[in-house]
Formats: C-alpha cells, structure tokens, sequence
C-alpha cells in the first residue's frame, strides 16, 4: 500500500487536497520509519522536535506526575501524532508519546515543516484541522470522564477501538479509563456474561 494514502485519505475527508507539486514536496521531505514498541516519540518536559502521522500501530499519550504514569490518550487509527504547533514553537511538551506496539510511521522535523510551509501553503489548513481535531478530542475525553461511568467508557472504547484490548497490557487501558486493573477486571467480566447472556437461544 502507498504509504501515504492514509494520510491522503486524512486530509480529504477534511476537504484538504494537494496539488501534484504540494505532493511532490511534502513527499520530499518526509521521513518513513518503523518505531519498535516501547520507544518514545516524544518526551515529556521535552522540547518537541518531531511530528508524526501514525500509519499502523499503537500509540500512547502519558504524563508521569509525582510518579504515577496516566495514560491519556490511546491512538490506533490512521491519525497524527502531537500537533506541527509544538514544533513550530520550539515548545517544552507536557506530556509523552509511546509505541506499545511497532508502529509504522509518517515523521517530519522543524526544517521539513517550515520548507513545506513555505512552499506549500495549504500546509496552513492542516494545522487548522489538526488543532480543531485535538479541540474535538480533548472535549470528547473531558466529557465521558466526568459525565460517564467506568462501565459506559469501557463499553465506548470497546467500540470505538476494539483491537486494543488483543495488542495492549490491561494497565494502560485501566489508566486511560482512571480505575485500577482490578476494577477494570470486573468490568471486562461483566460485559463478557451479559454478552453471553444476551447470545443464549430464547427457549
């Protein structure tokens, strides 16, 4: 598959298309690599140098406060990573960014951004869309934290993303809704024997 059409696709359902000479460039200035799990992308109280578009993978947004790790964020969907703003500015991120798994990525750095975005100026509604993603994305997670029980979030990342819960330690997962692993575990056994219960022939 050409390693860009994600990214491609990304932008077109956001009603961005490039010309054949923005291709060409941003192209040209593109890094593909594959991320090992456990690697970090970006460090925490860090200068961010790197921006990314997640092609294959997983990925997780963390801070460490006073010495406990939160999971923020799970990304396994074709998505960037971060945002091209961090770099621009030269910004100290607040938080991380891991594989958990290998991970196939899109990667560009400071020099690559501001060459794309001087020659290609649609580079300008990329990162208005990303910003209005990110916006869209901290609403919809401040939202269900407050508003929804554990169980109805579970329930939530089960649909949205169930590959997660086949390719990812539990921990995070845990973490990422805010409750222990232990009630993670009642909650996973609940949901089984109601869909087991649900799937039983009527007699």
């Amino acid at each position: 598959m050409n390693p860009f059409e994600p990214v491609l696709n990304w932008l077109r359902s956001r009603n961005i298309e490039l010309n054949r000479r923005e291709m060409a460039l941003i192209r040209q200035y593109t890094v593909q690599r594959t991320a090992k799990a456990k690697e970090i992308l970006m460090a925490q109280d860090e200068r961010v140098h790197k921006f990314y578009f997640l092609n294959s993978g997983i990925v997780r947004l963390f801070r460490i406060e006073e010495g406990n790790d939160h999971t923020l964020g799970l990304v396994n969907s074709r998505d960037f990573l971060s945002a091209p703003q961090l770099v621009f500015s030269n910004w100290v991120s607040t938080c991380g960014l891991e594989t958990l798994t290998d991970a196939e990525l899109l990667e560009w750095d400071s020099h690559a951004l501001n060459t794309i975005k001087k020659y290609a100026p649609e580079l300008y509604k990329i990162e208005l869309a990303q910003m209005m993603r990110l916006l869209d994305w901290v609403q919809q997670n401040q939202i269900e934290m407050i508003c929804l029980p554990a169980e109805k979030r579970y329930q939530l990342l089960l649909e949205r993303q169930p590959e997660l819960l086949l390719n990812i330690p539990l921990k995070y997962i845990a973490s990422f809704l805010g409750i222990h692993t232990d009630s993670l575990s009642r909650i996973r056994k609940s949901h089984q024997a109601e869909g087991a219960r649900r799937s039983r022939p009527r007699q």
